[in-house]
C-alpha cells in the first residue's frame, strides 16, 4: 500500500511568525496534534503537542505567556518528509527511525498530505496479531499526588506522551502530552510574571483523565487499532486477569507490524 492511499490531502499550515497561542487554537479547532510550519510557502519546521509542552514548562520561558510567544520558538525543524508513491511499510520505518508521528508527503517540492500515525493504524484494523507482541511491558508511572512538572520531565527524557498514572497497583487515570502542555500554558495565561512559580504546586490529579480505557493482554492488535480509531486514543493501557497494569501499546509501538 502506498503512502498516498492514507495520506490526509488536507494539511493544516501555519506561518513560522504567527503567535503559538494561535498555533494551540489551530490545533483544538481541528483536533490535530501537530502543524505544519510555513514561511513564505515553504515548509520550515513542525509544531507538536510534544514541542508545546516542551516550551510551557521550560524555566526559559516562565515568565513569558503563549500569547507572547512565537511559533519558531516551539516549532522543530529539519522536517522529514516523504513521497506519496513510498510504501507504508517505508513511512513507518521513518517515523520509528526517527522519533516522530508524522511526516509531511512533498511532490516536486510541494506539500500535497501528511501521514501520521493514526493514518497508519487503518491497514491493522484487521490484525490477529496478539497486543503482547507489540505492546511496551516496562511501564513508566506517575502518582497523582506528583507534581505536573514532574510528569513532563518523565514525558520529555523518556520520549513518551502519555503517563499511566497509578495508586496502590491500580490504574486511577492516565494523562498526555497535550492535556499537560495545555493546562501548563493555561495557568501561565490567567497568572502574572510574579506568579509564575505557582505552576509547580499543580499536581497530576489536577490535570488526568479519570475514566481509563482499558485492553486486556489476550487482545489482538486489531482491536487495539480499531479502539484507537474509533475514539482517537494514542495510547491505551493493557491489563491482566486481575486487572493489573500489564503494558502499554501506542501508535508507535503498533508501527512495528508495518516495518
Amino acid at each position: 500500500m502506498k503512502v498516498s492511499e492514507l495520506m490526509t490531502r488536507e494539511v493544516v499550515t501555519i506561518d513560522k511568525d504567527r503567535k503559538l497561542s494561535d498555533a494551540l487554537s489551530l490545533m483544538e479547532k481541528h483536533r490535530i496534534s501537530r502543524l505544519v510550519v510555513v514561511n513564505e510557502g515553504e515548509i520550515v519546521g513542525m509544531v507538536t503537542d510534544k514541542d508545546i509542552l516542551e516550551v510551557m514548562g521550560s524555566s526559559k520561558y516562565a515568565k513569558k505567556l503563549p500569547s507572547s510567544l512565537h511559533v519558531s520558538t516551539a516549532m522543530s525543524r529539519g522536517v522529514i518528509t516523504i513521497s506519496g508513491d513510498a510504501d507504508v511499510s517505508e513511512a513507518a520505518r521513518r517515523m520509528l527511525e526517527h522519533r516522530i508521528r508524522s511526516l509531511p508527503v512533498v511532490e516536486d517540492g510541494s506539500l500535497v498530505g501528511i501521514v501520521t500515525t493514526t493514518d497508519l493504524l487503518k491497514p491493522l484494523r484487521e490484525s490477529e496479531e496478539p497486543v503482547e507482541k507489540v505492546m511496551t511491558r516496562d511501564v513508566i508511572t506517575i502518582s497523582p499526588e506528583d507534581r505536573a512538572i514532574h510528569a513532563r520531565r518523565l514525558m520529555l527524557d523518556n520520549h513518551i506522551s502519555r503517563l499511566v498514572v497509578v495508586e496502590e497497583g491500580r490504574i486511577v487515570g492516565i494523562i498526555t502530552e497535550r492535556q499537560l502542555g495545555r493546562a501548563l500554558g493555561a495557568f501561565r495565561e490567567v497568572a502574572d510574571s510574579k506568579q509564575a512559580s505557582r505552576v509547580r504546586n499543580l499536581i497530576v490529579e489536577d490535570i488526568m483523565t479519570q475514566a481509563v480505557v482499558t485492553l486486556s493482554d489476550d487482545s489482538t492488535a486489531g482491536e487495539a487499532a480499531r479502539l484507537m480509531l474509533e475514539r482517537g486514543f494514542s495510547g491505551i493501557p493493557i491489563v491482566d486477569r486481575e486487572d493489573r497494569l500489564a503494558g502499554i501499546v501506542t501508535k508507535t509501538d503498533m508501527l512495528r507490524l508495518l516495518v
